[in-house]
Order: C-alpha cells, then sequence, then structure tokens
C-alpha cells in the first residue's frame, strides 16, 4: 500500500506540469497570431473578461466560501479559492470547439486571462490566504515557465515550421489528455478518504455553486463584450472552466495540504461534468441551425468546418 501510494503521489508531481506544459504547447501550435492582435485590440471584451475572471468571480466566490467554511472539510475552502483566482484554462478550446464557438473567440480571450492569471495569483492569493506558504515571485516563475514558455514556444514553431505544426499539436495535445488523466487518478488516488471526506459533505453543492456563479457572471460578460465576440456564451464557457493546472502548481509550490489539492481537483471535475453536456448540446443545436452534418467526432469538437 505505501508503495502505491508512493507511486501516485509522483505520478502527480510529473502530471501536473506535464499537463501543464503539453496542454499550452499544444494551443500555441494551434492558435495564429493574429487571434491574440484581434482580442486585445477590443479592450470592452478584455475588460470584461479581466473584470468576470478577477473581480467579480475571486471576490463574491471568495465571500460565499467565507460565510460557508464552516460547514466545509479542512482547507478545503482554500483549495476553491485557489482555484477561482486561476483563469484562462487550455480546456476552455476544446469546449469552445464543442459548443461550435469560433477558435479565435476561445484562444484570444483564453490567453489574455491566462496572462492575467500569471499576475493576478501572485498577487492576491498570499493576501487572500495568509496561511498558505504562497511566494508571489516563485508562482510568477513557475506560471511563466510551465505555462507562458510553452504557449510561446507552440506560436514560434507554428510560425517557423508551419506544415508540421498539426502534427505537433495532435502529439502535444494527446499528451496533455494522458496527464490530465494521470492527474486526475494519481490526486484521487492517493487521497481517497480525503475525496470521501469531500464528497459527504456540503463541499460539492458549494462547488456546484460556485461553477454557476462562475457561468452567469461569464454569461453577463459575454452581454457586455465588443464585437469581437459572435457567441455570447462564450465568455460563460471560459469564466466557469477554471485553471486547474495553474491552480496545481501554486498549491505545490505553497507546500499546501492534501486536502486543498483535493478541492482544486473537485472544482474542476464539477465543472468539467457540467459544461460537457451544455458545450455538446449548444453545439449541436448550432450545427443544425447552420446545417452542418453531425457525426460524433463534429460533436466532440475533433473535427469541424475549415472556418474554425
Amino acid at each position: 500500500m505505501h508503495t502505491l501510494e508512493s507511486v501516485l503521489t509522483m505520478l502527480i508531481h510529473i502530471s501536473v506540469p506535464g499537463f501543464a506544459i503539453a496542454s499550452m504547447l499544444s494551443m500555441g501550435l494551434r492558435t495564429p497570431l493574429q487571434s491574440f492582435r484581434n482580442q486585445l485590440r477590443d479592450r470592452r471584451t478584455v475588460l470584461a473578461l479581466l473584470g468576470a475572471n478577477f473581480v467579480v468571480v475571486p471576490a463574491v466566490g471568495t465571500l460565499i466560501i467565507g460565510l460557508l467554511n464552516g460547514l466545509l472539510p479542512e482547507q478545503t475552502g482554500e483549495g476553491f479559492i485557489i482555484a477561482l483566482c486561476a483563469a484562462g484554462a487550455p480546456f476552455v478550446l476544446q469546449l469552445g470547439a464543442m459548443a461550435r464557438i469560433p477558435y479565435g473567440e476561445s484562444a484570444g480571450p483564453m490567453t489574455v486571462l491566462l496572462l492575467g492569471s500569471i499576475a493576478f495569483i501572485p498577487l492576491v492569493v498570499p493576501f487572500l490566504l495568509s496561511d498558505v506558504d504562497v511566494h508571489g515571485w516563485a508562482v510568477a516563475r513557475l506560471l511563466l515557465g510551465t505555462m507562458l514558455s510553452p504557449m510561446i514556444a507552440g506560436i514560434v514553431i507554428a510560425a517557423v515550421w508551419p506544415g508540421r505544426a498539426d502534427l505537433l499539436a495532435r502529439i502535444a495535445g494527446s499528451t496533455a489528455a494522458v496527464s490530465a488523466v494521470l492527474m486526475f487518478l494519481s490526486g484521487f488516488g492517493s487521497n481517497t478518504e480525503l475525496l470521501l471526506t469531500v464528497l459527504m459533505s456540503p463541499a460539492l453543492l458549494v462547488a456546484v455553486g460556485l461553477i454557476v456563479l462562475a457561468f452567469f457572471t461569464g454569461r453577463a460578460a459575454g452581454d457586455l463584450a465588443g464585437d469581437s465576440l459572435t457567441v455570447s456564451d462564450g465568455p460563460a464557457i471560459l469564466t466557469s472552466q477554471r485553471n486547474i493546472a495553474a491552480a496545481l502548481l501554486v498549491a505545490r509550490a505553497g507546500g499546501t495540504d492534501d486536502s486543498v489539492v483535493v478541492a482544486i481537483l473537485v472544482l474542476s471535475a464539477v465543472g468539467f461534468v457540467m459544461l460537457v453536456p451544455y458545450a455538446l448540446v449548444m453545439g449541436a443545436l448550432r450545427r443544425r441551425r447552420d446545417g452542418e452534418k453531425i457525426t460524433l467526432g463534429v460533436l466532440l469538437g475533433i473535427v469541424g468546418p475549415k472556418s474554425d
């Protein structure tokens, strides 16, 4: 049993940075610079997204967690708060493809939020969680190395070797998918008792409430966004799916208790379970409206129109 726990612990230490690096590399390989330029020029959209993800969701979410903290298992609230501060999840690109959202409207905003997270997390998390040992510069350096640098590398590789970018993106994407599975299996498997404690408590309901809060906050941001966004629920998906890789990197860097890691994984899993069906339904409705032939690959966002 001790050997199994050691293996699972080693896996989560490898899979978390592996997922972050591979997913950001894949994202960079698939995203042209024009997507970033168009998004950054739309100040109204940028401000709406930053306000939703770095003001409303962390502030209101932290208030809710503070009011309900007595009902939550030890340090579960801390894990939720770290996750609420981390935006710009790479998985949003796949959710966007499922929901039939133009790629640029997912990739551009996601990058804006990732850059925001790199600046926001080191400054705000130590302020909100004074009992968690989080050093701002150490966290910023970690996020720069494991998330921003691979994305930039992907963009450069795609520009220099465009013919190989798609193949490399598929390899990186597959690596990220495998790392994500290992991340959840090892995180939950090495902390079974903590997971059961969380599942038997109101924490699951709180997690659902936080995802709903993030969704409707993002939906409001979509209504306030500028002309660069044509699908108003894109920001809702973007805001609801928190950046699990960044949150786990921060938790690990701060030497937090395993209950914090479990809380982050639970919140991410709840978001996944809620958002995937929504994205599939909305994607099917939009594809039917546009007269597209609907196959399993199309529904899952694996294949799609060339215009994406």
